[in-house]
C-alpha cells in the first residue's frame, strides 16, 4: 500500500515544470555522457575537478553517449550502486530526476521497490539528531507513512530494490572529513545528515542500496567522486533539442515559427539557448514581447533583467494589494536579500522578510517553494536570477563602494561566476527602454569608471570584454599564441571568442590558436579556424 502511495504522490510532486508546463508535454530528453577521472598523482592532486575528468573530443562525447535507460546500467551491463549526475547550473539536473522519479511511478524501474528524493537545499546540515528511517521518511520527498515502523522493517530486509537521490548535492557546503565518522547503525538516532549519507555511500548502513547524488562539477567534491561507480554528465540542448524545445513551448504555428526564426537569426542567444534554463527564458521573452519585431538582448545580463523585470510586472499587476504600480515593489530591498544570500553561497530566503514581497517573488517565479513532511522554504528559483538581483544591489546600492564593485565585477580564471558577469554587464549596458528593474535615477558613473579602469590594468588573459573600448584593448594586448588548451568551450564561448576576433583584421592582427582538449564541436571549430585572422591553428 505505501509503494503504491508513495509512486502516486511522486507523479503528483514531479509532473510539473518551471512556469505551469507539463514532464509529459514539454520535457525535452537529454543524453548522458560517461565520463571518467584522470587520477592525478603530486601536491596539487586535488585542486580542480575540470582538470581531473578525462577530456573528450567532440567525436568521444558522440561514442559516449547514453540515454536514461541506461542511467544504472550503461555498456559493461554491470549495475551500478553510486551513480554521480554532473551538469553545469541549468542544464536540467533536477528536471531530469524529476524525470526518473517519473519513470519509477510508471512502471520503468522496476528494479526498485523504493525511491526516495532528497532536496539538499532544505536539508539541516547542523542537527545531529537524525536516524535512517528519519532520513527517509521525514526528509525526503515522500508522504507520510501511516506504519513506518513495518515498511522501514521491509526496506532494511531489500537494500538493494531501494534508490536514494540526493539532488543539489553541492549545497552540502562543508565537505572536510565527509566520508569520515559514517553512520553504522540503522538504528542510532544521533547522526548528522552527512554522517548519514556517508554510513550509505560506504555501505556501512543499508549495504546494496542504490546512491545517485546531482551535483555541479566542483573541486572540493573529488573526494566523493573517486569513489563513485559512475560518473555522468548531462549534456545541454543540441540544436535540435532547441528546436524541439521551442516548438513545444509554442503551441501556435505562427508563433513557433516566429520563435524559432528570432532565435536562428541571433547567433549569440541561440549559443545561450544550448543550456535548458537559458533556453526557457528566451522563449518566455519572446512570448512577453509585445511586438514580433522587437529585438532580442545582445548580452545574458540584459536578457536576465528583461526577464527578471517581466516576472515582477506580472506579479505586482496580480496582486491588489500593491496595486497596479509595480514600483511600490520594494525591488532594491528583494536585490539586498539576494546579495546577503550571494555572500553566505545560500539561496534560501528568510522568513521574516516582508510577506507581501515573498509572495509577489513566489507568484512571479523568481522564488520557489520547497515543501517536506517536516517544513516548507523559499528559496531563489535559480542561480542566474539570484545572481544578476544581487548585482543590481552592488551597482545601485548607496551603501556600496566603488572597491566593492570592482572587487565583485572580475570574472576570475578559476573560479568564474555569473555574478561577476552580471556586475560588469549592468556596470556597461546602456539603460534599457521600457520597464527594468534598475532604477535610472541612480547616479553609477564613479563605479562605472573605477570598473574600467581596473579592467584597463588587467592581463589580456584575465580582460573581460564587456564594452566596444575594452574589447579593442583587448584584442591589442592579446599575444600571437591563443592558447584555449584543456578549457572547455561551450557554444557561447565559441561565439564571444568568434566576435571578438573578427575584429582583428582592423588592426592588423594575425593568430595561431590551440584548440586541443578544449571539447569544441565540429561546427565551432569550422567557425573559428575560417576567420580571416587564424593563420595556423
Amino acid at each position: 500500500d505505501y509503494i503504491h502511495h508513495m509512486k502516486s504522490h511522486m507523479s503528483d510532486v514531479c509532473c510539473s515544470m518551471r512556469g505551469g508546463m507539463g514532464m509529459e508535454s514539454h520535457y525535452v530528453d537529454m543524453h548522458l555522457v560517461q565520463r571518467k577521472l584522470l587520477i592525478k598523482s603530486g601536491k596539487n592532486a586535488n585542486k580542480c575537478l575540470e582538470k581531473e575528468l578525462v577530456v573528450l573530443s567532440d567525436s568521444e562525447r558522440k561514442k559516449a553517449k547514453l540515454d536514461r535507460s541506461q542511467l544504472f546500467h550503461n555498456s559493461d551491463s554491470k549495475p551500478k550502486q553510486s551513480v554521480a549526475l554532473l551538469g553545469k547550473a541549468g542544464v536540467g539536473k533536477t528536471m531530469f530526476i524529476q524525470r526518473v522519479c517519473l519513470d519509477w511511478a510508471g512502471g520503468s524501474l522496476p528494479q526498485f521497490q523504493f525511491v526516495f528524493l532528497l532536496n539538499c537545499k532544505i536539508l539541516d546540515l547542523t542537527q545531529s539528531n537524525y536516524s535512517l528511517k528519519a532520513l527517509l521518511f521525514d526528509l525526503s520527498m515522500s508522504p507520510r507513512c501511516e506504519d513506518s515502523d513495518s515498511v522501514f522493517k521491509h526496506i532494511l530486509s531489500c537494500p538493494d530494490e531501494v534508490l536514494i537521490i540526493f539532488d543539489s548535492f553541492d549545497h552540502i557546503k562543508d565537505f572536510e572529513g565527509l566520508l569520515q565518522s559514517p553512520a553504522k547503525s540503522h538504528t542510532n538516532t544521533k547522526y548528522t545528515v552527512k554522517q548519514l549519507f556517508s554510513g550509505l555511500f560506504q555501505k556501512e548502513i543499508l549495504s546494496g542500496c542504490t546512491v545517485l547524488i546531482a551535483t555541479r562539477p566542483k573541486d572540493v567534491l573529488n573526494q566523493v567522486l573517486r569513489k563513485m561507480d559512475s560518473l555522468l554528465e548531462l549534456c545541454g540542448f543540441s540544436p535540435e533539442d532547441i528546436e524541439l524545445y521551442t516548438s513545444k513551448y509554442f503551441r501556435d504555428a505562427s508563433l513557433q515559427e516566429n520563435a524559432l526564426n528570432q532565435i536562428r537569426n541571433h547567433r549569440y542567444i541561440s549559443s545561450l539557448c544550448s543550456n535548458p534554463l537559458l533556453c526557457w527564458t528566451t522563449c518566455f521573452l519572446l512570448e512577453q514581447q509585445d511586438s514580433c519585431s522587437d529585438d532580442l538582448p545582445s548580452t545574458l545580463t540584459d536578457l536576465y533583467q528583461r526577464v527578471t523585470s517581466k516576472h515582477l510586472q506580472e506579479a505586482s499587476l496580480g496582486n491588489s494589494s500593491l496595486g497596479k504600480n509595480s514600483k511600490q515593489l520594494d525591488i532594491p530591498q528583494l536585490c539586498k536579500i539576494a546579495w546577503e544570500g550571494f555572500k553566505n553561497h545560500e539561496t534560501r530566503v528568510n522568513p521574516g522578510n516582508s510577506t507581501e514581497l515573498l509572495d509577489c517573488c513566489l507568484k512571479s517565479g523568481i522564488l520557489a517553494s520547497y515543501k517536506t513532511s517536516e517544513h516548507q522554504e523559499n528559496h531563489f528559483a535559480d542561480l542566474f536570477t539570484q545572481n544578476l538581483l544581487s548585482a543590481v544591489h552592488l551597482v545601485q546600492s548607496k551603501q556600496v563602494n566603488e572597491k566593492m564593485v570592482v572587487a565583485n565585477s572580475v570574472v576570475h580564471q578559476k573560479k568564474r561566476k555569473i555574478q561577476g558577469e552580471f556586475v560588469t554587464g549592468l556596470i556597461f549596458q546602456k539603460p534599457p527602454d521600457g520597464l527594468s528593474i534598475l532604477d535610472s535615477s541612480v547616479n553609477i558613473k564613479a563605479k562605472r569608471k573605477a570598473v574600467e579602469t581596473h579592467l584597463e590594468s588587467m592581463k589580456p588573459n584575465d580582460l573581460v570584454p564587456a564594452s566596444a573600448k575594452l574589447a579593442k584593448l583587448l584584442l591589442k594586448n592579446l599575444p600571437d599564441h591563443l592558447s584555449f588548451y584543456g578549457t572547455q568551450l561551450c557554444p557561447s564561448d565559441v561565439y564571444v571568442i568568434c566576435h571578438l576576433l573578427q575584429h582583428a583584421s582592423g588592426l592588423k592582427r594575425t593568430f595561431s590558436i590551440n584548440l586541443q582538449d578544449t571539447c569544441i564541436p565540429i561546427s565551432g571549430l569550422k567557425e573559428l579556424v575560417g576567420l580571416k585572422c587564424i593563420k595556423s591553428f
